[in-house]
């Protein structure tokens, strides 16, 4: 398996997140085998989800990998990669696969490339990688030097989710037992508030601000966001403000997010707004302020009352789904 590179999946239930799927898509454009490794304790019940993207996929079960202690995962993953060598190790850009990755880093001693927007392999055959820098103002391409392994964690939406394949060979892998003693232990798990789609692989987001003069506004942004079929975002000012959970919060300070469309409603598009959505394929802006920043970087820009033109949006594109 020399040379393969492989993607580590984020579980969802008996699936995985959409970004996990995408990175194996890029991975098997790279060239190479394709490895999907699942961790967990009956981590091979997940393999169905994978196997039509991956030549391979590596089930490691254990009762401690169900917890998601990102120590025992990053204790696994550096044993399974010192003797197995992968050319790469690929992880969706979540609060998940981030602090999985940095932790697998620091035990190989890798380089490694968060947030990346971009991945392709260079004339050379290294591995090349663009993230944002400087808070989102510019790009740096970044090329991986020495035997690797490399790794990655590749931020949702950067890649489309391929088409399912031949389902690749599971192997099924016990993780030492000791595993169970190593700190921290989870004690509790706590649902997160949230809608339908999940805001950072949502493909259309609505999001909110102050604009909005209160919680009771953010009905008009989830009623546009069903119609898109996508989710509810928030500006930090809103957020600030009690009118959304943290959870929603587009930013700098919150999530990031790279959606096909996304619609700003009554935010004024400070620089720390634009941080977390600017890699965004195609950007609206409804507010009532012509001067307002966020206008300047719009493909599309409506001046008027967001509480009469977004309820009008959301009728015509519900109108033209029914068509």
């Amino acid at each position: 398996m020399a040379g393969a590179i492989w993607v580590v999946a984020e579980p969802r239930g008996d699936a995985v997140r959409r970004v996990s799927l995408e990175a194996l898509g890029r991975a098997a454009a790279l060239g190479g085998e394709t490895v999907a490794v699942l961790l967990g304790a009956d981590a091979a019940a997940t393999a169905p989800a994978v196997a039509p993207h991956a030549t391979r996929v590596l089930a490691v079960e254990h009762p401690t990998l169900a917890d998601a202690s990102s120590t025992a995962q990053a204790r696994v993953l550096a044993e399974l990669a010192r003797t197995r060598a992968p050319r790469a190790i690929l992880a969706g850009a979540t609060a998940w696969g981030r602090d999985l990755l940095a932790r697998l880093a620091a035990r190989l001693g890798a380089g490694y490339v968060p947030d990346a927007v971009e991945l392709s392999a260079g004339a050379d055959g290294q591995l090349e990688a663009v993230r944002p820098v400087l808070g989102g103002r510019a790009y740096a391409r970044l090329a991986f030097r020495g035997d690797g392994p490399w790794l990655v964690a590749l931020r949702p939406n950067a890649y489309p989710a391929p088409a399912p394949g031949a389902a690749g060979t599971v192997e099924r892998l016990a993780a030492p037992e000791d595993l169970a003693a190593l700190p921290p232990r989870v004690v509790e798990r706590k649902a997160a508030a949230g809608g339908p789609v999940d805001l950072a692989e949502a493909d259309a987001i609505v999001a909110a601000g102050r604009g909005v003069r209160g919680p009771e506004g953010f009905a008009i942004a989830e009623q546009l966001a069903a119609a898109l079929g996508g989710a509810v975002g928030a500006s930090r000012a809103a957020v600030d403000a009690g009118w959304r959970d943290h959870a929603a919060q587009v930013g700098k300070s919150g999530r990031t997010v790279a959606p096909r469309l996304y619609v700003a409603l009554g935010i004024s598009g400070a620089v720390h707004h634009r941080m977390g959505m600017d890699t965004a394929r195609t950007v609206v802006v409804i507010n009532q302020d012509a001067n307002a920043p966020f206008f300047k970087h719009a493909d599309y820009g409506l001046v008027g009352d967001l509480f009469q033109l977004a309820p009008a949006l959301a009728e015509e594109i519900r109108k033209l789904r029914e068509k």
